[in-house]
């Protein structure tokens, strides 16, 4: 996955066994934290050309993180799937309104009063 920082090809792989595990209901909530937190790293790695296979990746399970933002179970895993779905410009309305609606289960930081997503450069 890592070699003194760097991405290497096994991190897709390990990309799409954590987007699994995201939206697999018998994996427990606890580990969902770390789990988001694992993907982000994959996906805003130093090699542009993994990391973009990753990110590809973790396009196919934003579902699941839309649904970690809007469940209120945990303010640092709903924080990193927002983090994580700013990647795609195309969520651009989607994560605005998320970011509106479920403003208490995020971070203070990522609230819309201090992170304005509508005037961001995707």
């Amino acid at each position: 996955m890592y070699i003194q920082s760097n991405l290497m090809m096994p991190a897709v792989a390990t990309a799409s066994m954590v987007a699994a595990a995201l939206a697999d209901p018998l994996v427990p909530l606890v580990w969902r934290r770390s789990l988001i937190q694992v993907l982000s790293a994959l996906c805003f790695g130093e090699q542009d050309d993994v990391a973009a296979a990753c990110r590809e990746t973790a396009r196919g399970c934003k579902w699941s993180l839309y649904e970690e933002i809007g469940s209120g179970r945990m303010i640092d895993a709903a924080s990193y799937a927002f983090e994580l779905l700013m990647a795609f410009p195309e969520e651009r309305e989607r994560l605005g309104f998320y970011q509106e609606r479920y403003r208490v289960n995020l971070a203070q930081d990522l609230h819309p009063d201090n992170l304005d997503v509508h005037g961001m450069d995707w």
